[in-house]
């Protein structure tokens, strides 16, 4: 049976319009809605499997699906538009709880951040250690470029071009391989990739390839390069393709659009196509659900 993957946010850490700002691209989704209003960047893969858990939880659970059945969390970084910690405290003051724990995964680094947290008050029920005495949820540490059995896939942490919130953190992008072969990348956050993981991701043959575009059509400056805008997403896409990364049928989304550009979703699709027509790259949106599956049924 062929999972579904589904965008629970495809915004960046400031969400879409962003509450305080008055810029155009704000003010645009504010007056049209639909496609370009972007809660914060989070992606169910299946029935257990949360790739990030954000501070939209609320919403997105609402509007897209319970969270009830979740077993697992892949964090990429401990930034908190990707890891929420106060969604801990709502685990812990649910009144059925389930009976096994929610397993949360980090890189070495972003493990860091449980560590410092484990003696706060984080909820009516104690500290985070007593939570976890409790079996509420489970702390794990991935080594990047090692391979897990999580659920029902293998999972390989790449390392991402991206801090989180301890020193030396970088972010933990995923590659993802289902019961069935199929092959994807989940790439948020990141810049564009260092030698090792380019090196790794040689001959991977993806079949999905999730991507950031942070920054749309804005042209980078260097300061900013550990995220992407269209310009750099297409210069990854060129290394992909020459890397054999990707094949030409390789379905590629792109998502943690922020409001820091002047291209509303339909503009930045109608870039995306003009650019690379030969490719099925499509800009994601809120509640998008995509078959994880090779022939994309």
């Amino acid at each position: 049976m062929t999972d579904t993957g589904i965008f629970y946010g495809t915004g960046a850490s400031e969400g879409v319009p962003s509450p305080f700002c008055d810029c155009p691209m704000c003010n645009y989704a504010r007056e049209h809605g639909g496609k370009d209003v972007r809660k914060r960047s989070c992606f169910r893969l299946g029935r257990n499997i949360m790739i990030d858990m954000g501070p939209d939880i609320f919403t997105q659970a609402l509007q897209y699906g319970s969270m009830c059945d979740i077993e697992h969390v892949l964090i990429t970084h401990t930034h908190d538009d990707h890891f929420d910690f106060t969604a801990l405290g709502l685990m812990s003051m649910a009144t059925h709880l389930r009976t096994t724990p929610v397993h949360f995964y980090f890189s070495e680094e972003g493990y860091r951040f449980i560590e410092l947290l484990r003696d706060s008050e984080i909820a009516f029920g104690g500290t985070l250690r007593g939570m976890e005495k409790k079996g509420i949820y489970a702390f794990h540490k991935l080594k990047y470029f090692e391979t897990y059995s999580i659920g029902e896939y293998e999972v390989t942490p790449i390392r991402g071009n991206h801090g989180g919130n301890m020193a030396k953190e970088r972010s933990a992008n995923y590659v993802l391989k289902a019961k069935d072969g199929t092959k994807m990348l989940y790439g948020m956050d990141t810049g564009l990739y260092e030698e090792e993981t380019l090196d790794f991701m040689k001959n991977q043959n993806l079949d999905i390839w999730i991507s950031e575009c942070t920054f749309g059509n804005l042209k980078l400056q260097e300061e900013w390069n550990t995220h992407l805008c269209a310009d750099t997403f297409l210069e990854l896409l060129d290394t992909f393709e020459k890397n054999k990364t990707i094949r030409q049928d390789t379905k590629i989304y792109l998502s943690h659009i922020n409001q820091c550009h002047t291209a509303p979703h339909e503009k930045l699709q109608g870039i995306m196509t003009d650019a690379k027509p030969e490719y099925q790259i499509v800009v994601a949106y809120d509640g998008l659900e995509i078959p994880i599956s090779r022939d994309g049924k």
